[in-house]
């Protein structure tokens, strides 16, 4: 028993051996099978109003579209700069981008159409409507901060994912800048 007891107090006083030693290829490793890291979503609830030809009833026709479009923003994780240094682990994000933009095809209402004799309504105008408001609500996202929120939010999930997985280093986490 003595023996045991003596081989336990030893053991613990002995220099202890490091996990994992913190790389550039360690810390890739942990984010690797993240190929796109998706952080903020946004919906805009719009109206869209089409109107073509000058004569009513002989051409002019039109529609009001009412649509919702979703939008998923963040970073692609490829794009990725980590450093290693004995201090500190510096991640550099890529700037957030819209990675995904669609108007929900169950969404789509159609109000106040009017047809014209010779301009025929035709699915092209509905096609041309939707990708005209897919346009308007992507600016508008944008114009309301979508990319800006992603790039804060995956800094929050890329602490998250490393936070005690860095041997004591600091974790400097930053966004490139645009050139």
């Amino acid at each position: 028993m003595a023996v045991l007891a003596a081989g336990v107090v030893i053991g613990q006083h002995l220099p202890k051996q490091s996990k994992d030693q913190v790389t550039v290829a360690t810390v890739s490793a942990k984010l690797e099978d993240i190929a796109e890291l998706s952080t903020e979503k946004y919906t805009y609830t719009g109206l869209y109003k089409v109107s073509q030809g000058q004569i009513p009833f002989i051409t002019k026709k039109g529609f009001t579209m009412v649509y919702t479009a979703n939008f998923k923003a963040g970073i692609k994780v490829k794009q990725m700069k980590i450093k290693v240094s004995d201090q500190q682990v510096t991640v550099t994000l890529p700037k957030a981008v819209i990675l995904s933009k669609a108007i929900d095809a169950s969404s789509i209402k159609f109000y106040d159409q009017s047809y014209a004799l010779f301009n025929w309504n035709k699915k092209e105008d509905v096609t041309d409507a939707e990708a005209a408001a897919l346009k308007k609500a992507t600016k508008l996202a944008r114009q309301a901060g979508i990319t800006k929120q992603a790039n804060q939010n995956a800094k929050k999930v890329v602490k998250q994912l490393l936070k005690g997985q860095l041997d004591g280093k600091k974790l400097v986490i930053q966004t490139a800048s645009s050139k």
